[in-house]
């Protein structure tokens, strides 16, 4: 019945995210309009929309102890090989970390927003499949 749609990524140049996301993430062009343009990345349903701001917009909140966190990741299937390709092109802003059935690590965009790429093993109650169970026992 519900699901997610699109996820706004605050952008200071459109055309120049639409490059890094094209060809760091292998997002593809969905449709344009004033201000922004949509994108769908190789695998998901949920879009992400580049909007034109005038200003830097965070991309991160901060919980009661006052860590950062973002507001969304982004999976990806194979996490060593996607850490030595950002690795590579000089994007990691944080080491790779191993916990609970997931590993992750954060990248910088253009804008400086931090992206987190993570990758599930299928023992943790996250992985889609796992999150799949869920749904369908949910629906029935």
């Amino acid at each position: 019945m519900f699901r997610i749609g699109s996820i706004f990524i605050p952008v200071s140049d459109v055309e120049q995210s639409l490059n890094w996301y094209t060809t760091y993430f292998y997002a593809q062009e969905i449709g344009r309009w004033e201000g922004g343009i949509g994108i769908c990345l190789p695998d998901g349903s949920t879009q992400l929309g580049l909007i034109q701001t005038t200003s830097t917009q965070p991309t991160t909140f901060k919980d009661a102890s006052g860590q950062a966190h973002v507001y969304f990741n982004i999976i990806c299937e194979d996490i060593q090989l996607a850490y030595q390709s950002f690795e590579q092109a000089g994007l990691i802003s944080t080491p790779l970390h191993d916990f609970g059935g997931m590993s992750c690590f954060d990248v910088r965009d253009p804008d400086g927003h931090t992206i987190s790429l993570i990758s599930e093993e299928l023992t943790s109650p996250f992985h889609r499949d796992r999150v799949k169970e869920l749904q369908t026992k949910g629906n029935n």
